[in-house]
């Protein structure tokens, strides 16, 4: 790994937030995630790391730990807030001589964070958003976590694959643990649909393409609001058979038929005039265009229900998994890290901070409630929200190359240019394919 500071000034263009959930322009404007928006990798089956304990561990004694800590990550929010606070309340009950305190950094993240790496005055625990992951730990600011996990014999195989996965570095270590997760999955307005005629949700493109005739007829002008962005379309891409990058992350896999074709499929939508972005629908993103009835159908994630709760509560929709394609059932998993750093000053009370939060205890209280999703297995979530996390089960995570911002820019360009002009999908995989070869 390398320590470059050129590299850490790349800004993620994903960083919202979500999911609690997960971070980026992947969620609501102003949402969280962790589950926010926006991988190609295949995640393992048991969802541990190489050299990760789940015994009983060797000494590691959490309760004679003591230090002062400060939290830093994107404002939670008003409604997160107070659930965020009443976890490190917690936490201190349990852990008394560990002090917490949290430090929301408002505005450009990723931008913030450039010069705290450089100086070495990091946060003792920072919030990575999965898309930024795998630049961080190849400019090695991020302290991998195994040793900590095996020393106190922490069960990473709880965790799902696609959310743990993401901060996985190419040595096999964990450079964080998900602290929420997030998917997308397809919301659709109940009303329009049952005046349509269509009595039960799309399961696959075949049925989407029939339900989106029958909007039509009815009455619909627009029944898709589609996002013209990877952290959207890259979920059609999978479900085609597709994908971004290879399984080793080492060349491109966007042009490979099966992935052109998938992006054929979505850009036909826009050509057909069955779907529009957002801006086209005079929202700013198609949470909103759900909301006004602009569209019956969109595909998000969690970050949707209490906007939907707050703005639009008269607006009946429900959740579907999103419609499977030739290659089968597809999503993104969106997620956020607890993580440290090498120049974090106390890493023994970091650590465990980090584990209490993402171990069951702490994240059943982040996640209880419904604002945020559990990243772990064996945690229910909120009411609700049971086709987003099951879709955890197959979701592939939104995790990437170091440089991927560039990546990310030539797909979202390049589609743009091809719903306003005339471009195919294969214009689309060309430019995106360049961009991650010159990232090589």
């Amino acid at each position: 790994m390398r320590r470059t500071s050129s590299a850490i000034v790349l800004m993620a263009s994903l960083l919202v937030a979500a999911c609690s959930g997960g971070g980026g322009g992947t969620a609501a404007p102003g949402a969280t995630t962790a589950s926010e928006a926006p991988g190609a990798s295949s995640p393992a089956a048991s969802g541990e790391s190489p050299g990760a304990s789940t015994s009983a561990g060797t000494g590691f004694d959490a309760n004679s730990v003591s230090g002062d800590l400060t939290l830093q990550g994107w404002s939670a929010g008003a409604v997160e807030a107070p659930i965020l606070q009443q976890v490190l309340d917690d936490f201190q009950a349990k852990y008394p001589n560990i002090k917490v305190k949290f430090e929301p950094i408002s505005g450009d993240y990723v931008g913030a964070m450039a010069p705290k790496f450089s100086s070495q005055d990091v946060p003792d625990v920072f919030y990575v958003d999965s898309s930024q992951a795998a630049t961080w730990i190849d400019d090695g600011v991020l302290e991998p976590l195994d040793d900590y996990i095996a020393k106190s014999g922490f069960d990473t195989s709880k965790f799902y694959p696609g959310y743990l996965d993401a901060f996985k570095g190419p040595d096999g270590k964990l450079y964080g643990l998900p602290k929420d997760g997030n998917t997308l999955a397809m919301a659709y307005n109940t009303d329009l649909l049952q005046k349509a005629g269509v009595t039960s949700p799309p399961t696959d493109w075949a049925s989407l393409t029939d339900a989106v005739g029958k909007l039509k007829a009815s009455g619909v002008k627009t029944p898709l609001c589609l996002s013209e962005s990877l952290d959207r379309a890259l979920a059609f891409i999978y479900a085609g058979g597709g994908s971004l990058y290879n399984a080793d992350m080492t060349a491109a896999a966007i042009d490979t038929p099966e992935s052109v074709a998938a992006i054929d499929e979505y850009l036909g939508f826009f050509k057909d005039g069955d779907a529009k972005g957002p801006k086209a629908l005079g929202d700013d993103w198609c949470g909103k265009s759900l909301g006004e009835q602009h569209a019956a159908i969109i595909f998000e994630g969690g970050w949707l229900d209490p906007f939907m709760k707050e703005n639009y509560s008269d607006v009946k929709y429900q959740w579907a998994e999103m419609p499977a394609g030739p290659g089968g059932k597809a999503t993104l998993g969106f997620t956020v890290s607890y993580s440290m750093g090498v120049d974090s000053k106390n890493k023994d009370a970091s650590w465990v901070l980090i584990s209490y939060l993402t171990g069951p205890d702490g994240m059943n209280t982040w996640t209880e409630g419904g604002v945020a999703n559990p990243s772990r297995s064996d945690l229910q979530g909120g009411s609700g929200k049971e086709i987003l996390i099951q879709g955890a089960d197959y979701a592939k995570p939104w995790a990437f190359a170091p440089g991927f911002s560039k990546v990310n820019d030539a797909f979202n360009n390049a589609f743009t240019a091809a719903v306003q002009g005339d471009g195919s999908g294969q214009d689309i995989a060309s430019a995106t394919k360049a961009a991650i070869d010159a990232s090589q």
